[in-house]
């Protein structure tokens, strides 16, 4: 017969090998939980969600993620319930969460720089542009662009003539005076300042406005607070090792996307850590999200894009970024 303390021995380990098994099950996806959906366009500020999933972060913080690289039906999908949630600019929220109750759960980055407002040769002066045209598309952030900048030297805009421009489209009508001024972005910037036009104003002069956040649908946050976290602590795995090697994080996203790694560029993008993620959800901060929200919220119930203020507390969740093992 087996000694009774080697039996109490081999039943303990028995019993500690059992625990540790649970615990690796644990931690592991569950085979019966379906992927996070999540879509976003065509901005290297998005594309610290495809270093993650080419890194294995998402697996490795036990979530399976289905990304989806979609042009202009994004938003029209995400009401149609394709997708779990979405990269957009904070404006993009703030006009779905009327709509569809959404809650903001990280930042990935700022435009610091990457948006301006390039101007005709003879403007040389935000001031100049008192009665001329200038381009935006109207009714989203770039119309806001243009009135910061007004307002920073101020000019209201009623002083100028506000005119629907698509931005890839304002090197060429500054080129045929349509417009003396227009909001637009890389590459279309450098475009537009080979053919002698200048660099009025930059985002880099409106931290925090023009901001782009991930939100998922309220009832993907309440039934899987887990796989939210988890993605959202995948992504700030891929900002961090993307920051400490730009050239090997750009050459495995231009792999994935099918691009050349010299389309990506991150001039102009600050990307945002966990460390500026919690001064962002910061309401006393001057660029948090909430300032900055506030600005969009007044704007469109100005332009009656809207129909009544958001819910900032309800849209703004911080709860996602107590991530202090990160």
């Amino acid at each position: 017969m087996m000694p009774i303390r080697r039996r109490f021995w081999l039943l303990a380990l028995l019993a500690t090998l059992w625990a540790i098994a649970i615990m690796a099950c644990d931690r592991l996806p569950q085979s019966n939980s379906p992927p996070l959906r999540l879509a976003f366009n065509l901005w290297p500020g998005y594309f610290p969600m495809v270093l993650a999933q080419e890194r294995g972060y998402f697996a490795e913080q036990g979530v399976e993620v289905e990304l989806s690289l979609v042009g202009g039906t994004i938003m029209s999908d995400f009401r149609e319930g394709r997708y779990d949630g979405l990269a957009m600019t904070i404006g993009n929220a703030i006009t779905t969460a009327p709509e569809q109750p959404i809650q903001i759960v990280m930042a990935l980055d700022d435009s610091m720089g990457a948006d301006a407002v390039v101007a005709s040769p003879e403007i040389e002066a935000i001031a100049d542009l008192q009665g001329q045209s200038v381009g935006a598309t109207l009714g989203g952030f770039g119309e806001l662009f243009l009135e910061q900048m007004l307002d920073s030297v101020g000019l209201s805009r009623e002083e100028v003539t506000f005119v629907e421009s698509d931005p890839s489209e304002v090197p060429e009508e500054l080129g045929d005076r349509l417009i003396q001024a227009g909001h637009t972005w890389e590459p279309h910037v450098s475009r537009a300042v080979e053919q002698g036009n200048r660099i009025l104003f930059t985002s880099a002069e409106t931290p925090g406005l023009i901001t782009d956040v991930v939100f998922f649908n309220e009832s993907v946050i309440s039934d899987r607070p887990d796989d939210v976290r988890a993605f959202v602590r995948a992504c700030f795995q891929a900002i961090e090792t993307w920051q400490e090697d730009i050239s090997g994080g750009t050459a495995l996203i231009a792999d994935a996307l099918d691009l050349e790694a010299d389309d990506i560029s991150l001039d102009g993008i600050r990307l945002l850590t966990l460390a500026d993620n919690q001064q962002r959800f910061d309401p006393r901060d001057e660029s948090s999200l909430y300032q900055n929200a506030q600005l969009y919220t007044d704007f469109f119930l100005r332009t009656d894009t809207i129909m009544a203020p958001v819910d900032l507390d309800r849209l703004i969740d911080d709860g996602f970024l107590n991530l202090t093992d990160l």
